[in-house]
């Protein structure tokens, strides 16, 4: 081995990770998932709109919260998306790239985040954990699946981990308080849990820091106020239907009427039994208390982790869970090996841990693996930190050692990748909404010929598909989105044009003349006579009957 691979051979390492990084994230980037979900098309058409017009789809100029499907998106991706679509046209893989490119830059990130934290430890043993650390992440199935796809809270986690990076850097440069504050507010605008969890995690530094940071005085002082005052958009709209507190009043379990009605009929009749502590027990404020728990625990799940994932299958592959089953043991070695060493900067990372599942536990659908998706780079930290200090375990056979776990980390990962790149698209094709490219290119193709084309709501939002597919005129479209002249948008009915997208009512929509139907096989079932194509899903069932009358 020459002088100088031995001088750089982590640096080597390091680049040959990121090679690796960027074939996992890139390769079949627009057809893999099979096709893109309705809030990835949204997201497309929103940034297309911004891109041509300066406005969104709905005509709100360059907005900080886009209204998409009353959901209320956060604005970062979308922006990063318009350079993107300039660049590669309104596609899949023009969407998705933002994600995929984020995803590597938070692998570089996870690297000189642990070199800060573990800054006083042995430097050969850093230096294989931060290596390490960045090869779990590059690999990550639960990092790999929100960095193929056009998920907000992949970008937020990599401005979390590059905000706590150059917090720490900045003791020693404070001029690095400024990229602190700048990474610190795009996470927040970046991601709806960041929202939550960013300001207590900004208590916490300064909690734990609060020496070094007097030291800095006036930095310190107006990167806070910087926070609070770029910030201030997302805090407020919490108490305003529109934005972030739009989105909490459509997730939170305590907007959910199955809890309410529970409680009221609880503490109803707690009250004409006399029973004082059931009142107290099923009161409504205090009801919530063990559902946010029993959230809470559910993201350390065993097999939400390692065997099956959560229920959202657009959420992780095929019988497979967030992590690697190989990850198990070393991820607890690594833990525990931590809790022996602790500093300030290991608390740090520990709590970023502990409050990761926070804004999952306060919504519906525990476990949720991108509301809690900054517990990714801290399991791939312990995990490092385990395989290190786990082969010391076996000091006179740490070379077969080290090549038993290679090995089965190898088999792990293959199996990973033959579910992700040939079963799931089978499997879980439906759930990515497959077939609207093609129903609506169909449509397009023949649309001269009806006078009205139906297109059923049965998959949901199909008007960002047309929109998408057909790159509509964000001029014309701000201008004919609003036809009821209310400025409000039915969810189950929506017109554009000769466009029509609503249930379809078979029976009644055939004895319409010259008219295109667009439906699901529910709608149109086997045998309907003039059925003029068929769209499948990957799995051979049928998406889309179309018919025309």
């Amino acid at each position: 081995m020459s002088d100088f691979i031995k001088k750089n051979i982590f640096k080597i390492l390091l680049v040959l990770i990121l090679i690796l990084s960027i074939f996992l994230r890139f390769y079949k980037l627009g057809s893999n998932p099979p096709s893109i979900d309705w809030d990835e098309a949204s997201i497309g058409y929103n940034a297309y709109s911004i891109l041509k017009t300066g406005a969104d789809e709905y005509g709100n100029r360059l907005p900080l919260s886009f209204r998409s499907f009353d959901d209320f998106k956060p604005p970062v991706y979308i922006y990063l998306t318009v350079p993107s679509v300039a660049v590669f046209g309104l596609n899949e893989f023009a969407v998705r790239l933002p994600a995929a490119v984020i995803g590597v830059l938070s692998i570089i990130a996870v690297y000189y985040l642990v070199m800060e934290i573990l800054k006083n430890w042995d430097n050969k043993k850093k230096d294989q954990i931060a290596l390490l650390s960045a090869f779990f992440l590059a690999i990550s199935p639960w990092h790999l699946q929100f960095s193929r796809a056009a998920f907000e809270g992949n970008v937020g986690m990599f401005f979390l981990i590059l905000a706590v990076l150059c917090f720490f850097k900045a003791f020693n440069d404070k001029r690095l308080l400024v990229l602190f504050v700048i990474s610190f507010v795009l996470s927040i605008y970046s991601y709806h849990s960041f929202r939550l969890i960013n300001p207590i995690i900004l208590l916490v530094l300064v909690v734990i820091y609060n020496k070094e940071l007097i030291r800095q005085k006036s930095f310190f002082f107006i990167s806070l106020a910087a926070i609070v005052i770029l910030s201030s958009f997302v805090y407020s709209s919490f108490f305003i239907q529109q934005g972030t507190g739009a989105r909490l009043s459509m997730v939170t379990i305590f907007s959910d009427p199955e809890i309410r009605r529970m409680s009221a009929e609880k503490v109803l009749e707690a009250r004409r039994n006399g029973d004082f502590i059931g009142e107290i027990i099923y009161n409504r404020r205090v009801i919530f208390i063990p559902a946010i728990i029993s959230g809470y625990l559910d993201h350390f799940n065993f097999d939400f982790l390692f065997l099956h994932g959560d229920s959202g299958v657009q959420h992780h592959a095929y019988n497979m869970g967030m992590l690697f089953l190989w990850d198990f043991p070393f991820v607890i070695l690594g833990l525990l090996f931590l809790l022996k060493k602790l500093n300030k900067r290991i608390i740090t990372l520990l709590i970023i841990f502990l409050l990761a599942p926070l804004p999952s536990a306060i919504t519906t659908g525990t476990p949720h693996p991108v509301r809690a998706i900054a517990m990714i780079p801290v399991f791939q930290i312990f995990a490092a930190v385990g395989v290190v200090f786990g082969l010391q375990l076996f000091k006179k056979n740490k070379i077969p050692a080290a090549f038993i776990i290679s090995i089965l980390l190898a088999l792990n990962v293959g199996f990973y990748l033959y579910s992700y790149y040939v079963l799931t698209p089978i499997r879980y094709g439906y759930f990515w909404q497959y077939g609207y490219k093609e129903a609506f290119a169909y449509a397009k193709q023949n649309e001269v010929n009806f006078d009205k084309i139906y297109v059923t709501y049965e998959y949901d939002q199909p008007y960002i598909y047309y929109l998408f597919y057909n790159k509509v005129d964000p001029f014309w479209y701000q201008k004919n989105w609003n036809y009821n002249g209310n400025g409000s948008v039915d969810r189950f009915y929506r017109k554009i044009g000769k466009y029509e997208f609503k249930n379809i009512d078979l029976e009644k929509d055939k004895k319409l003349t010259k008219t295109l139907i667009i439906g699901s096989s529910k709608e149109i079932p086997d045998g309907t006579p003039r059925v003029i194509k068929t769209v499948y899903f990957p799995d051979g069932k049928v998406a889309f009957r179309i018919v025309g009358t």
